[in-house]
C-alpha cells in the first residue's frame, strides 16, 4: 500500500510546477495600502527583477535570479531571449523602498530596449 502511495506522491510532485518569482530577502518592498494580488494567469509568464538601493555606493544593485549585473545593459539579451520563448512575458520590478525614481527610470529603459512592454512593480500592501 505504500508503494502505491509513494507513486503517487512522486507522480503528482514531478507534473505539479509551481511558479515562483525569484524575491531578495535584501530589499524592503515600499508600501501602498492599494497594492492588488499577482493575477494568477501571468504568474508563469512574469519574471522578477529585483533593485535593491546601496547607499555606500549611492546606486542601484540590479539582481535577477541571484545573480547581480555590474552592467545593467548586460540584461537586455537576457530579456529579449526571455521574450522569445513567452510571447506574453512580464517584468516585474522589486524595487527597494529607499531607490530613487531615477533608478526605477534607469531599468524601465532597460527593459524597454529588450523590447518589453509588460511591466509591473511589486509593492506591499502593509
Amino acid at each position: 500500500m505504500i508503494d502505491v502511495l509513494l507513486v503517487l506522491l512522486v507522480f503528482f510532485v514531478t507534473i505539479t510546477s509551481a511558479e515562483v518569482l525569484k524575491v531578495d530577502k535584501k530589499l524592503t518592498l515600499p508600501i501602498s495600502p492599494n497594492a492588488k494580488k499577482r493575477e494568477q494567469s501571468m504568474v508563469k509568464h512574469e519574471m522578477a527583477i529585483n533593485l535593491r538601493w546601496n547607499k555606500d555606493i549611492d546606486k542601484g544593485v540590479l539582481v535577477v535570479d541571484d545573480k547581480i549585473f555590474e552592467n545593467w545593459a548586460d540584461l537586455i539579451p537576457i530579456l529579449q531571449d526571455r521574450k522569445k520563448k513567452d510571447d506574453n512575458l512580464r517584468v516585474v520590478i522589486r524595487g527597494d523602498a529607499q531607490l530613487p525614481a531615477s533608478e526605477i527610470q534607469r531599468i524601465m529603459n532597460i527593459i524597454g530596449q529588450a523590447g518589453i512592454a509588460d511591466i509591473a512593480f511589486a509593492a506591499s500592501n502593509r
